[in-house]
């Protein structure tokens, strides 16, 4: 086994732990007892943690370790806002290029998250988010703009295992699914208007719901008056 796919097989243990919340944030993650529950020396590891602080998923201190990186209510305004501006973007310079081709790999994603929420299995959450940012990616892609579609993926990274919590909530995941399809119709009609508009009110009611599920360390509600001023941005933007 070539080094790289050990460090890859390493990063994709440690997200899903973080993702599913097997590590809280503020938890320490140690290179050793990691390095042990996969059967793999220190190193990669180590080369693990590395770029999942660069996805903003573990932060590392000087002399003290590893640890699951938290997100404040600061945070996630900065994430939501940036989010809402980068996808409107993408979706609006998306119909000016936008091809048959184009219009199909839209077609095909909405398609497979449709069946995801649709059917009557229990919904892969994880493959679900990750067709989420495929469709936004894609928009990005069309449109012509690696910078764009580079910094949403490093966005969503950061948020990932937020996402994942909400997306359990059925009621959300079905609007978000619903909105991805009406996205979609407004991209196909070459409506800019109500694609940037449909597009920000998908992003916003995602970070309300961030708002909503916010917690402390200590599992109690985060600050009312924060959470409003979050609530309050969202309206605003």
């Amino acid at each position: 086994m070539k080094v790289e796919s050990i460090v890859d097989r390493t990063v994709k243990h440690l997200e899903d732990m973080i993702i599913k919340g097997k590590l809280l944030p503020g938890q320490q993650v140690k290179e050793q007892e990691i390095a042990d529950r996969l059967g793999v020396s220190r190193p990669p590891v180590r080369e693990a943690f590395k770029l999942l602080e660069a996805e903003g998923l573990v932060r590392r201190e000087p002399r003290r370790g590893v640890f699951v990186a938290e997100l404040s209510d600061e945070d996630i305004w900065e994430i939501y806002t940036l989010k809402t501006a980068l996808y409107t973007l993408a979706v609006t310079l998306a119909i000016d290029k936008l091809t048959a081709a184009g219009v199909e790999k839209l077609e095909r994603i909405v398609g497979q998250m449709e069946a995801l929420v649709l059917g009557k299995e229990r919904p892969d959450i994880i493959r679900y988010e990750e067709l989420n940012h495929l469709f936004h990616d894609t928009t990005a892609l069309i449109a012509g703009h690696g910078r764009l579609k580079k910094i949403q993926q490093s966005i969503n990274n950061q948020v990932k295992r937020m996402a994942y919590r909400s997306l359990a909530d059925r009621r959300h995941l079905e609007q978000s699914c619903r909105y991805h399809r009406d996205i979609l119709n407004a991209i196909k009609a070459r409506d800019k208007v109500r694609a940037e508009t449909l597009t920000r009110e998908h992003i916003q009611k995602g970070m309300v719901v961030q708002a909503e599920m916010k917690t402390d360390s200590h599992g109690d509600p985060t600050d009312p008056k924060r959470t409003k001023e979050v609530l309050h941005a969202a309206a605003r933007d």
